[in-house]
């Protein structure tokens, strides 16, 4: 009848990774809920939140929007610049959200990680859940990682050419220009070795300072998304067994007593080994009223940690329904501009822009599907709790208790959905619909460079 698994320790610092790299980035002092730090920006960490901000944000992005609008530039060029614009400055909207909204998102972590831990869990699925983000994250960090180190090298081979075909002129003819790897427009001169070595490590890290920015910014609010989407799957399981919970758990009371007083357990307990041999076995040794407060109070833990897990989701909805805005909008046009490029260079045969390219363009996808996907999934797991309380047994409990059981099926019904604005719903649909508009932009465009 019992399980002989051994218990699963309770997970903690689901997000530990994220907030460290938020700390490092400059974007607050993140801290773990069990820490009990409230300080966003603790002494001298504000000077250098200001210092990264003004140097890799307002520096770096600034000068990264105005290079495709800057002077002559042929197309190819300018996509490929766009793309990266398009990202970066949309995600300033991202960044104002953290700012300014930093306690109300820790306060939703800390209802993850810590008051929901008053009621039923299920550490195994949080573990699963941990590890599904980790993978989720990496994936999205890999094809960064791959978008920028590609951009390197292309940037090393482009300048090993160009020295190649300064080596052949003579002295009177004129140089070509140095590019660098990433277009983006500096206002010093860097054509001489010195400074284009610095003025290309400058861009390198600038590439990957804001890149991990938007990287960590997406996957931290997929990752709480799929937490709290875990958490209603959780819930299902605390009403489905909420029945049979609390007659294990009066059957346990009574073998408490049976090993205080010293009495044989076979003696008592005789052959149980199935769930209703247990409800026969309880019923006989609690009154009817017993049963009804251990099953009341069984039922009110569930009914509350369902009310809280909507305030959770509600508090989020309300703190980053711009933030999912912008994610829309920059993936619609990103993913519009990036696929003109892979067109563009995959008639051309740049292998290594084509690679980078396609790095470029399975990272746009994969940073608007992990917020559709994971807000699809919030709003299913929600919606499975009417199912989970049809499942409870409730024909066993009195009128009484049904009640509770029908309103949490009542709310169950509303869908709990994630917006963009109002705009849009967070789902599978955004995310094709999305997809169609990029498609239908980048067709009009390839017609009109035919």
């Amino acid at each position: 009848m019992m399980s002989n698994t051994a218990p699963v320790d309770r997970p903690r610092r689901y997000f530990y990774f994220h907030f460290v790299l938020l700390r490092f980035l400059g974007l607050g002092w993140w801290h773990q809920p069990d820490e009990e730090d409230t300080r966003n920006f603790p002494n001298w960490y504000i000077y250098y939140s200001i210092l990264t901000q003004l140097v890799w944000v307002a520096g770096f992005v600034g000068l990264e929007t105005i290079d495709p609008f800057f002077g002559e530039k042929d197309l190819d060029r300018f996509m490929f610049s766009l793309s990266f614009v398009i990202t970066h400055d949309l995600t300033l909207i991202k960044l104002y959200i953290f700012f300014f909204k930093n306690n109300e998102i820790q306060d939703i972590v800390r209802t993850l990680e810590i008051d929901l831990y008053q009621y039923y869990q299920n550490n195994k699925k949080n573990h699963a859940t941990i590890r599904t983000t980790k993978i989720m994250s990496s994936a999205f960090i890999f094809f960064g990682w791959l978008t920028i180190g590609n951009t390197n090298v292309y940037g090393t081979i482009q300048d090993l050419r160009w020295k190649a075909e300064v080596a052949e002129l003579n002295d009177t003819s004129v140089k070509p220009l140095r590019t660098l790897p990433q277009p983006i427009y500096i206002p010093w001169n860097y054509q001489t070795d010195s400074a284009y070595i610095s003025t290309f490590v400058l861009e390198t890290v600038g590439l990957l300072w804001t890149g991990h920015i938007v990287m960590s910014i997406d996957t931290f609010i997929g990752s709480v998304i799929l937490h709290m989407s875990s958490q209603f799957s959780i819930l299902s399981e605390a009403v489905m067994t909420a029945y049979n919970r609390t007659m294990l758990q009066l059957y346990d009371g009574v073998r408490q007593d049976v090993s205080e007083i010293s009495v044989v357990p076979e003696v008592v307990f005789g052959d149980i080994k199935t769930a209703d041999d247990v409800e026969r076995f309880v019923r006989r040794r609690y009154s009817e009223k017993d049963v009804e407060l251990a099953l009341q109070n069984t039922i009110r833990n569930c009914f509350k940690q369902h009310q809280l897990l909507i305030s959770c989701v509600e508090k989020f909805r309300q703190t980053y329904s711009y933030g999912f805005m912008t994610q829309l909008l920059s993936s619609m046009a990103a993913i519009c501009v990036v696929m003109v490029q892979v067109s563009q260079d995959a008639s051309s045969f740049k292998s290594i822009r084509l690679a980078t390219s396609l790095a470029f363009f399975v990272a746009m996808i994969i940073q608007l599907a992990i917020q559709c996907f994971t807000g699809n999934e919030l709003t299913l797991q929600a919606a499975k709790v009417a199912d989970a309380v049809m499942q409870s047994k409730w024909e066993r409990m009195p009128p009484r208790l049904r009640r509770h059981l029908i309103l949490m099926m009542m709310r169950a019904h509303r869908p709990l959905r994630l917006t963009a604005a109002g705009f849009a719903y967070m789902n599978n649909d955004c995310f094709l619909a999305i997809m169609k508009a990029a498609y239908s932009y980048y067709a009009v465009l390839s017609q009109k460079q035919v």
